[in-house]
């Protein structure tokens, strides 16, 4: 049966069966009574834009350019993603959006310290820093963590640390603070504790969960605890552990869980981990693992770095363990980090390249690599179009048989791509309902029919006639669906959704990779990093375990490890963080108030109500 929703200006079959998902409940009708008490509701479906909603609202319903929830929808549309934009900025993404209007320019979003705010962004920002106050209970500097000792049992699990790794996992398990942050570079050892400080927790009977941002992340550290041998109560993304519902939403649930470990926390933005907070029982500790030389979050605030600025406990891992062999690469992320003049590679294990075109050199490389194994190596980039354009030349080297399966469309690209049998592939989006997420690393199979079970809402009483008690209609209808094998389990993916989810996964761009590493990388620049170059940099050098590949094009003259070290050791000032700033004029207000003198003999619920008093 064709949906009615099919006949709004861009809603297609697979649009229009979302819709009817998250807008009606299962409910045509009832989804096509909410678009038409407020259009822009479309925008809360996954994969529809403002845009979408916009020309919909605008022709169908005719809506004049000065509504309300228009401006409502897009004010928030702007914000959704950046989170905080200066008030300047924030006004000119308005304009080119259309929205022309200054009435409500300000309308569903809030002005704070001279930014522009989506609410629930500064909201988190505000709650986080009063938990930072509050329960961190941060020194003015920087004070030693206090010496632990090992019982005999707790010795057997740490024989195979090095002593400041002891001490990591001593303080997660037996220290008062409710955070601790680990920090190291490459290759010292964090996931070594992690796996420590779950042995430990499984020795004392503490439930512990491991979580990362990044799915691939959350796979890697998962696989490395099975390696060890432990299996801790939840291991998985940060979003599935907080039962995340959809359009930002979390179950309300507290967690159970005494410690929890955020692997890679260099990724987390402050609204992501205030929501782990919020969750956290009374007693239970936070631990930060990262390394906090790499890029920032996506989203707004740094508050990793913040709080290793602001002095919170931690514990530094220095001594690296990669083996010889791979020292070069260490040694070369160190000068980048640092910004110490490197003055030569070891080309054993490092192999730069700079010319005025470096597409050749790279495709020769690529046919050495022609039937190895495709995950161990991966082409990282900066631009997302070089990432495509790779991609299609990567695929035509090393997979140029494989049978075809679907095609994708590349934003602002005429031609469509094709995902072929055995090609690498990678996901773009969450999809919670299939159990995939942003970043993970495939492998396309197939295509093949699935029986799925659909369900809707009965309405008519012919509906009611063939409903379950319920009053849910379930049918079965058989889907076809792309096979991809990601990690060891095989997804099916409904064709009419995998060309919105699943991308060629050869190139992709530092932020897909972060939380990943590969044994050789290949870093393909075709002009300098023009922002944080040095972060950028070094984040991507430390995805190689035991290659590394750099490809930098450049047209000047000269010693070409000097041209690309131009590039490489060029820093970006963030300026003064804004978190740091509310947290410290948060402190000194209360430090007036006498607040923190008398806060250790609150109860928790006394605590809340004062905070909220004095903050009113």
């Amino acid at each position: 049966m064709v949906s009615k929703l099919t006949h709004l200006t861009g809603i297609g079959e697979t649009h229009a069966a979302r819709i009817i998902k998250h807008l009606g409940n299962g409910s045509e009708s009832r989804a096509l009574d909410r678009i038409e008490s407020n259009p822009y509701d479309l925008i809360q479906v996954p994969r529809i834009g403002f845009k979408t909603a916009d020309r919909i609202a605008l022709t169908h319903y005719r809506l004049r350019t000065d509504n309300p929830d228009r401006h409502f929808a897009g004010n928030q549309y702007l914000l959704e993603q950046e989170g905080s934009l200066p008030e300047r900025d924030y006004l000119s993404k308005r304009q080119a959006l259309g929205l022309t209007e200054n009435q409500h320019q300000y309308r569903g979003v809030e002005q704070d310290s001279g930014r522009v705010w989506y609410p629930s962004v500064l909201e988190a920002e505000k709650k986080f820093a009063e938990w930072v106050v509050t329960c961190l209970e941060l020194p003015s500097a920087p004070r030693p963590l206090p010496p632990l000792r090992a019982t005999a049992e707790e010795a057997a699990y740490l024989e195979e640390l090095d002593p400041i790794q002891q001490r990591a996992a001593l303080t997660a398990i037996h220290g008062s603070m409710p955070c601790l942050t680990i920090t190291g570079g490459a290759g010292t050892g964090k996931t070594r504790v992690i796996a420590a400080i779950a042995k430990l927790a499984e020795l004392h009977e503490i439930p512990l969960a491991v979580s990362a941002f990044a799915g691939k992340a959350a796979d890697r550290v998962r696989e490395s605890l099975e390696l060890a041998g432990v299996v801790p109560e939840y291991s998985g993304t940060i979003h599935r552990m907080l039962g995340y519902r959809g359009n930002g939403g979390f179950a309300d649930e507290k967690l159970a869980y005494k410690i929890i470990i955020i692997d890679e926390a260099s990724m987390v933005e402050t609204r992501l981990l205030w929501h782990v907070v919020r969750a956290m029982t009374e007693g239970a500790r936070l631990i930060l693992v990262g390394d906090d030389g790499q890029l920032p979050p996506v989203g707004f605030g740094q508050p990793f770095k913040d709080l290793i600025s602001l002095g919170a406990p931690r514990v530094h891992l220095e001594k690296n363990y990669r083996q010889r062999d791979q020292l070069g690469i260490i040694d070369l992320a160190h000068h980048v980090r640092t910004g110490k003049v490197l003055h030569s590679i070891d080309p054993t294990c490092v192999d730069l390249q700079v010319s005025k075109d470096i597409s050749t050199i790279t495709e020769t490389l690529l046919e050495s690599l022609a039937g190895q194994n495709v995950d161990d190596w991966q082409l990282i980039t900066w631009k997302n179009e070089d990432a495509e354009a790779m991609n299609v030349v990567i695929q035509d080297i090393v997979n140029p048989t494989g049978f075809p399966l679907m095609t994708y469309r590349v934003f602002g690209a005429q031609d469509q791509v094709e995902i072929r049998s055995n090609d690498k592939v990678m996901v773009r989006q969450n999809d919670y309902d299939l159990g995939i997420f942003n970043g993970q690393l495939g492998t396309a199979l197939d295509t093949r029919l699935v029986t799925i079970v659909q369900e809707r809402q009965a309405e008519s009483l012919e509906d009611h006639a063939i409903a379950d008690d319920d009053g849910i209609i379930r049918e079965k209808k058989d889907v076809l669906c792309l096979l991809v094998r990601i990690g060891g389990e095989i997804v099916n993916i409904p064709l009419e959704d995998a060309s919105e989810l699943i991308r060629l996964g050869y190139a992709i761009t530092v932020h897909k990779a972060q939380g990943s590493d590969w044994n050789r990388v290949i870093i393909f620049q075709t002009c300098p990093v023009a922002f944080d170059a040095q972060r950028w940099w070094y984040t991507s050098v430390t995805r190689a375990k035991s290659m590394l590949h750099i490809y930098y094009a450049d047209k000047a003259l000269g010693n070409p490890l000097l041209r690309w070290w131009m590039n490489a050791h060029r820093t970006m000032h963030d300026g003064p963080s804004i978190l740091v700033g509310r947290i410290k004029k948060l402190k000194q207000e209360l430090d007036q108030k006498g607040f923190l003198k008398v806060w250790n003999t609150m109860t928790e619920e006394a605590r809340q109500q004062h905070i909220e008093n004095l903050l009113s």
